[in-house]
């Protein structure tokens, strides 16, 4: 399996829509199919993101870059 550096998955986040999977802060494993990202704070590690779904208004969420281990089902390490 192919695996990018956290920088490249960084850049994907900031020019295209993105599906994620990443580990909340209560350990649960999330996966969100379509995203935007909306800002990031480089001082926090955190990102916005928009969650943009087919049957229900979109939602904004903030995550840990740190804790995303997976981008358009391609692996991320730090």
């Amino acid at each position: 399996m192919d695996a990018i550096h956290i920088s490249t998955a960084r850049r994907i986040m900031e020019e295209n829509e993105f599906s994620v999977s990443f580990l909340t802060a209560a350990g649960e494993i999330r996966h969100i199919d379509r995203a935007v990202s909306l800002r990031y704070d480089y001082l926090t590690g955190t990102r916005n993101i928009k969650c943009l779904f087919d049957d229900r208004p979109p939602n904004i969420r903030r995550i840990r870059d740190v804790f995303i281990y997976e981008i358009n089902d391609i692996e991320v390490y730090i």
